[in-house]
């Protein structure tokens, strides 16, 4: 009897066994179709309910039989071609790091609220939803690495959001100048030395970040055809590195010759038509170098920088520069910006000063220093300006001492209200005392004013450079190495974040949930994320998805041989059944 008892427990064991192994064979046929769907297997066990104990003529005892799902989370699907532009294939064994959104999320707010918990899949057919997030066909959103205000990707993981993407301006690589920086003057050996300052042009650095740069012409004083020319900071906020050049004109005005007079060097050719260009470095920030290149013209063109004729008008300069008599500078007739502007700046030209100094063995020590006035508009109304002395060429310059950045308020008419709090009368002396290499000087501010004009008048268009500064926003698209790209209607492309990818040192110990996605255990390991192609995580290809790994023809010949089995143990059952029922008849 004991027996057919256990034989009746083995074949409802085996039956169980087969139930689960039809499970499994029915997800992996249903989801045959299901973008990064991992198929799994079924693997079966024996196990014996007691011990078999003496030779082989004892009792026979009890067996079982169950079945485990295997994952093969590490089996790749095949890549087959999508129409959805922005769905990926990872070819190796990263894995997408994916979010949830939380319950907490508001229809009427526009941010969507996520769980901390991060999951990983393969399915890779993302689209945009409606707030921009990049989520899958098993609504999980997408993670990766976004880009800040500068442009620099930020080191936390977060949901790649591409909506509403404001263009940031290029990087700057060019200047250009178009002006008539003086007159050809009618006595080449009686005349009076020209000076010519452009006005600034908005810079861009590789972080987007907005700087000013001007440059400054000074005619010889014995030749006046060779002028002296430099570019500088405009708003004291970076570093232009020190640069001076030689340029010479031919008796009609136009380009013959750039030296640099650090070297002595002729800069580029003196071939007719041969683009003049001189060298710029910008420095910001500790060590971000920006090389850019102020193109002048053609040597014996017409265009660009050229002198004119002594009859003719040429270009308005653009900013007074100071003067120096004994210890005091002075602005001259200065007019800042208008009385009803925000946010203004000014700078004056460089004045180079050459300082003599006592030094501790009573000798005289001389040294050299470039300053300028920088203004900048803290306050529209009343109209208010901060005052300093810096180096135009170095913002971290420790050669000049001012104790603080002085204060000035205007009034309606343009005239001097008040300096560091103390009202002043109109006409009454106005100055700041500032040290440079430790001689003492003063900057009389008595002559400065704003207009009260809705604009400054003057040409401000003589310098230009090459920045693109404004593009409307059309889409992303994304490239294989990750990176997701804001595209506009200018033609240029701009970094938007890079997605991110996992690996793990056992992919088939992931918790399978739903959606084809997966949780991290003990058993799989550490998640070791990081950009495509880190971490052995392999390579995208964008525009494809990764097809299940569902073996159509392998399931459907498994599904036969697991209905067999089954009914094969309902067999077993029904005999096991059958031998009882005899053996209570006999008793009876």
């Amino acid at each position: 009897m004991a027996g057919v008892f256990n034989a009746l427990t083995t074949a409802v064991s085996g039956i169980n066994a087969q139930s689960d192994a039809f499970t499994n064979l029915s997800n992996n046929i249903a989801n045959s179709q299901t973008v990064g769907y991992k198929a799994t297997t079924t693997s079966f066990a024996d196990y014996v309910a007691g011990n078999i104990s003496g030779n082989s003529a004892s009792q026979a005892e009890s067996n079982t039989v169950q079945a485990m799902t295997v994952q093969h989370v590490d089996s790749a699907g095949a890549a087959t071609s999508s129409t959805n532009s922005l769905a990926m294939d990872i070819s190796g064994n990263g894995m997408f790091v994916v979010s949830r959104p939380s319950g907490s999320s508001s229809a009427a707010s526009a941010k969507t609220n996520f769980s901390a918990q991060q999951y990983y899949t393969r399915n890779g057919d993302f689209y945009q939803d409606k707030r921009g997030y990049l989520v899958n066909t098993s609504g999980y959103y997408l993670n990766g690495y976004m880009t800040d205000a500068t442009g620099s990707l930020n080191k936390n993981l977060t949901q790649i959001n591409i909506s509403n993407i404001g263009f940031k301006p290029t990087t700057t690589t060019t200047l250009n100048l178009n002006a008539a920086i003086g007159k050809l003057p009618a006595n080449s050996t009686n005349y009076t030395a020209q000076s010519y300052t452009t006005a600034p042009t908005t810079t861009y650095d590789s972080s987007s970040t907005p700087h000013k740069v001007a440059t400054q012409w000074q005619e010889s004083s014995t030749n006046p055809l060779v002028w002296n020319v430099s570019a500088y900071d405009a708003d004291g906020n970076g570093t232009i590195a020190p640069n001076n050049y030689q340029v010479t004109f031919d008796h009609n005005g136009a380009l013959a010759s750039v030296v640099d007079t650090s070297t002595g060097k002729t800069v580029g050719s003196t071939t007719t038509g041969s683009s003049v260009q001189i060298p710029i470095t910008a420095i910001h920030g500790d060590s971000d170098e920006q090389s850019m290149s102020l193109v002048l013209g053609t040597i014996g063109g017409t265009t660009g920088t050229t002198m004119v004729a002594s009859t003719d008008t040429a270009s308005q300069s653009q900013a007074a520069p100071l003067t120096l008599a004994g210890n005091t500078l002075s602005m001259g007739n200065t007019v800042l910006g208008t009385a009803t502007g925000s946010s203004q700046s000014y700078m004056t030209t460089p004045l180079n000063l050459n300082t003599r100094i006592v030094g501790k063995d009573g000798k005289f020590i001389y040294g050299q220093a470039n300053v300028s006035a920088k203004w900048t508009q803290t306050s529209a109304s009343p109209p208010t300006w901060n005052v300093s002395v810096v180096d135009p060429y170095n913002k971290d310059a420790n050669n000049i001492e001012m104790d603080q950045a002085h204060t000035v308020v205007f009034n309606s008419d343009g005239s001097i209200n008040s300096f560091d709090g103390q009202a002043i009368n109109k006409g009454s002396a106005v100055s700041a005392n500032f040290k440079v290499n430790g001689q003492n000087y003063a900057l009389d501010l008595s002559k400065v004013s704003l207009t009260t004009n809705a604009e400054m008048d003057g040409d401000t268009s003589a310098l230009t450079n090459d920045s693109i500064v404004s593009g409307t926003y059309t889409g992303a698209e994304i490239e294989s190495d990750g990176s997701v790209m804001a595209q506009f209607d200018n033609g240029f492309t701009q970094l938007i974040g890079k997605i991110a990818l996992t690996s793990f040192h056992n992919l088939n110990g992931l918790q399978a949930v739903d959606g084809q996605a997966y949780k991290a255990t003990a058993n799989s390991g550490t998640p070791q994320t990081g950009f495509v192609g880190e971490n052995g995580t392999g390579s995208l290809a964008v525009g494809y998805v990764e097809a299940s790994t569902t073996n159509l023809t392998g399931d459907l010949s498994a599904l036969i041989v697991a209905q067999e089995a089954y009914i094969a143990n309902t067999k077993t059952v029904t005999t096991a059944d059958n031998l009882l029922q005899q053996t209570i008849a006999m008793k009876q």
